[in-house]
């Protein structure tokens, strides 16, 4: 759930969902039968000066971070700030670690791993709790803040203490390039009880046929086609299924990269690319004519 709120009006309120609580099973841990639950919210802006929305990454009724925005705010109005803090310090925390003065939440990438030992969880710290996922001055970066260039999406690592159960997740989020809003996108969370989970595992993203990322895609009943300009760096990818299961992976090293549809599951599916300089990723359904 986000409840998102300006400091005038409520203009956010519940969930909705592409799917109804996507049950996911854990890569490579078929003895624990890990469970992996994603969320897709409607994307939630937060644009206004001291306008704040709230995030319940694990869906249970229980609002658990709040994201709030100052923009050209300060005496010189030449402050804009995104920080995150928790709704319980007591059973939330945050990935990141102490810069400096001030804590600083991880930016996360996709795959990144998520567990007890995985980061320091001092991205807020008492006696603030707020951690600055961007903070900048006359258009210029706090040197410490992760939402810098490549201005795309990035996630946050969080956990829970839910009744003796450690929860471990994630949230997606984008700061826009000037710093002036960010927006909030999906969740997901790790069900069994302090288990290891990664990043973005998995997201629906709902796919556009072109993205902002550099690359087009199209798809025929045969063969799922992704194209890019010629002459870039080679990019991992995989072809992943609801179960997490990889069905394709690779190297893309041309301009172009096919993968075969013909005999899969009519089902959703994912095509995901990590590289150096981002990741590029969405989601589309066999079986559709």
């Amino acid at each position: 759930m986000v409840l998102a709120w300006t400091t005038f009006c409520t203009f956010a309120a519940e969930m909705t969902k592409f799917y109804t609580a996507l049950l996911l099973l854990a890569w490579g841990a078929p003895s624990a039968w890990a469970q992996y639950v994603y969320f897709d919210f409607t994307d939630t802006t937060v644009s206004t000066n001291l306008g704040f929305a709230d995030v319940d990454f694990n869906n249970d009724s229980i609002a658990d971070l709040r994201f709030t925005l100052l923009r050209d705010t300060g005496s010189t109005a030449s402050i804009s700030v995104v920080y995150v803090s928790p709704l319980d310090s007591a059973k939330v925390q945050v990935a990141g670690q102490k810069r400096g003065t001030y804590y600083y939440p991880d930016r996360l990438a996709v795959g990144d791993s998520i567990s007890r030992s995985s980061s320091l969880w001092q991205g807020f710290a008492a006696p603030s709790f707020l951690g600055y996922l961007d903070y900048r001055f006359s258009g210029q970066h706090d040197p410490f803040v992760q939402w810098q260039s490549p201005y795309d999406d990035g996630f946050i690592a969080v956990r829970r203490n839910v009744n003796d159960t450690v929860v471990n997740g994630w949230v997606r989020l984008a700061i826009a390039a000037d710093g002036k809003s960010f927006t909030l996108k999906d969740a997901g969370f790790q069900a069994a009880d302090d288990s290891l989970m990664f990043a973005g595992h998995l997201w629906i993203g709902a796919g556009e046929p072109e993205a902002p990322q550099g690359f087009t895609w199209r798809q025929s009943a045969e063969a799922l086609v992704v194209l890019r300009p010629q002459g870039q760096e080679p990019r991992l990818f995989a072809l992943i299924d609801a179960h997490g299961r990889i069905v394709y992976r690779g190297t893309w090293r041309d301009a172009e990269v096919s993968l075969p549809l013909l005999g899969l599951p009519t089902a959703t599916y994912w095509f995901v690319s990590d590289a150096p300089g981002g990741s590029w990723h969405f989601a589309f359904r066999t079986g559709i004519q």
